[in-house]
């Protein structure tokens, strides 16, 4: 009994050890998990073996286990049920009422990300950006910040896609990418410095959904002139605190920051 309420042990082992795994990307060994959570290594060596088998988790050549993509078409499904509206645009509002930026919120999808909501931001300025949009991830705050937590499979593929190279900023090797993704891991948010447009910078932060898996991102966008670099840490700090309040109402319980 739990809470006055009946629970199942074996199924609240299970998602420990699932909740574990989705605070490591590197991947935990069964002695890992055992110490963590102080369980027998009996008890976890089964739930292991028969969460592998249902593909929700995943065994490396290693021996460590990582989370499977059962639970990301899971955790899909349960994303394409979310009221947007209801849920996540409040969190957009009191962006664009605080910072009296461009909002955008972009999900990730087959190796690229797609607009799903935007609010202008007061004034006359206005963006080319639309709903449904589709950008690959090398040019935009939200791409980076995504790109930035992906598994590495997921990045491999992002990067099998190509680079657009839209300014002379903007970053079109693997290996300044790559590069570029270790500093968002170090500070918590992606910037676009003029590399989508000349004139413009943006910063974005990801969204994470139950289970850890990256879900989007959301971004302010304005001119150049409005946010200059030494205001970037205070408007990284207004953005990842979003940013967490988000990734909670999708069900995630993990760090945040992300953890690289």
């Amino acid at each position: 009994m739990s809470n006055g309420k009946y629970t199942v042990p074996a199924l609240e082992k299970s998602v420990a050890i699932l909740e574990h795994l989705s605070t490591n990307k590197q991947g935990l060994s069964l002695s890992d998990i055992s110490s963590a959570l102080k369980l027998p290594k009996t008890s976890v060596f089964s739930i292991l073996q028969t969460l592998e088998t249902k593909n929700m988790i995943r065994k490396n050549a290693n021996g460590s286990y990582n989370l499977g993509l059962k639970l990301y078409s899971l955790g899909m499904a349960s994303v394409s049920h979310l009221d947007i509206q209801s849920t996540l645009v409040p969190y957009m509002e009191q962006l664009r009422d605080e910072t009296k930026f461009t909002v955008h919120l972009c999900a990730y999808d087959n190796g690229e990300t797609v607009c799903l909501e935007k609010i202008e931001g007061p004034g006359i300025i206005r963006f080319l950006s639309y709903k449904g949009e589709r950008k690959l991830m090398n040019t935009t705050a939200v791409g980076k910040a995504i790109a930035a937590y992906l598994p590495e499979p997921d990045l491999q593929f992002v990067i099998s896609k190509g680079f657009n190279s839209l300014t002379a900023n903007s970053i079109c090797t693997e290996p300044a990418f790559r590069e570029n993704l270790k500093q968002i891991v170090q500070c918590g948010y992606a910037v676009d410095d003029e590399e989508g447009e000349i004139g413009v910078r943006c910063i974005g932060v990801p969204i994470v959904m139950d289970g850890g898996r990256v879900f989007g991102a959301i971004s302010l966008s304005t001119l150049k002139s409005n946010l200059p670099m030494q205001k970037l840490h205070d408007y990284g700090a207004i953005l990842l605190s979003v940013g967490e309040k988000m990734s909670r109402q999708l069900g995630y319980r993990g760090p945040y920051p992300l953890i690289g």
